[in-house]
């Protein structure tokens, strides 16, 4: 079985990740195991769709930075940025994955680069899917931005749920 779970580093998304290695332990993870091979057919896929910060070409005016000496121009600046956050990105799924290996399951990790729509987001998602024959697609019922205090859905999970031809779980 190959899962996806959908982590944006919200409270839910990491409750979804829980609740995947448990649904891969709990499909006899054990004991499919041999003693030389602590891995088997079970694979687990965390996801995180980053928003690129897009500048428009016509924005070269150069900028200066508050502690720095050199000007920039906003394009170089944003291209920074957005360095840093999937550096970022890159750590925290590294720590994500060793957190979650010694359960036996087969992680793998994956960035894809998106935009700050949900929809686009949820699209973005529902190809990789696709592409990597994912059986399951595992999601919190809202992410950072979302509002759980109404208990409704995120608007990526909606999206989600709503596009996808694969089985989502939502985990609240």
């Amino acid at each position: 079985m190959k899962i996806l779970v959908l982590v944006d580093g919200s409270e839910h998304s990491l409750k979804a990740l829980d609740y995947s290695i448990y649904l891969l332990n709990g499909f006899g993870i054990r004991e499919n195991t041999s003693k030389n091979n602590t891995k088997n057919n079970h694979e687990l896929i965390i996801l995180t769709v980053l928003p690129t910060i897009h500048t428009s070409r016509g924005i070269l005016t150069p900028i200066k930075l508050i502690k720095d000496v050199k000007s920039i121009s906003l394009d170089q600046y944003t291209n920074q940025v957005n360095k840093i956050i999937e550096s970022e990105w890159v750590t925290k799924l590294e720590e994500l994955k060793a957190k979650y290996e010694k359960s036996g399951v087969s992680i793998s990790t994956k960035i894809l680069k998106g935009s700050h729509s949900s929809r686009y987001i949820a699209y973005s998602v529902i190809k990789f899917v696709d592409d990597e024959q994912v059986d399951l697609i595992v999601l919190g019922s809202v992410g950072l931005g979302g509002i759980s205090k109404n208990k409704a859905l995120g608007s990526v999970t909606r999206n989600i749920s709503e596009i996808s031809t694969s089985p989502v779980l939502i985990v609240p």
